[in-house]
């Protein structure tokens, strides 16, 4: 069970993963080893499952953006595992309720990587459906941010 403090340094390397152990220990008012601890702990146990770099997209270039609806028949996202993972510009992939078995989100550096991976897409097995949306403007970018819950009702 995560705790308040595994919870507020959680927060601090979300937000910045190369933050040091005395800065967090300095924030979250804890020893630099009690820190250093919880961190091992989190690790280990595979709450904190890794770190990475969060380019900005100005400076990532031009990429581009899409959502793929994948559609199967009989379902077999199980069976899809290894293929997603071994496509590098697949950012997010969830296995989804209703019409929809899985939605893929894919960030490559053109369209016509986009269509090698529609191309792709329709080759797997069993698949029934492939539709792809995509993105024109980004409006909100939170991946890899914590989530704050509010209790305060939507504007």
């Amino acid at each position: 069970m995560l705790d308040r403090y595994d919870r507020l340094i959680l927060n601090l390397l979300q937000k910045n993963a190369r933050m040091s152990v005395s800065d967090i220990s300095r924030q979250v008012f804890l020893s630099r080893s009690a820190v250093k601890e919880r961190i091992r702990r989190m690790e280990e146990s595979g709450v904190i499952a890794g770190y990475q770099a969060v380019l900005k997209p100005a400076l990532a270039g031009n990429r581009v953006s899409v959502y793929f609806e994948l559609t199967f028949s009989p379902l077999c996202c199980e069976e899809m595992q290894a293929l997603i993972e071994s496509i590098p510009e697949v950012r997010l992939a969830h296995s989804i309720s209703g019409d929809v078995d899985l939605m893929l989100y894919v960030e490559a550096d053109s369209m016509d990587r986009i269509g090698e991976l529609r191309q792709a897409f329709d080759r797997w097995p069993n698949i029934k459906r492939v539709i792809t949306h995509t993105s024109l403007a980004t409006r909100v970018r939170r991946i890899g941010e914590p989530h704050q819950q509010t209790n305060e009702p939507p504007a």
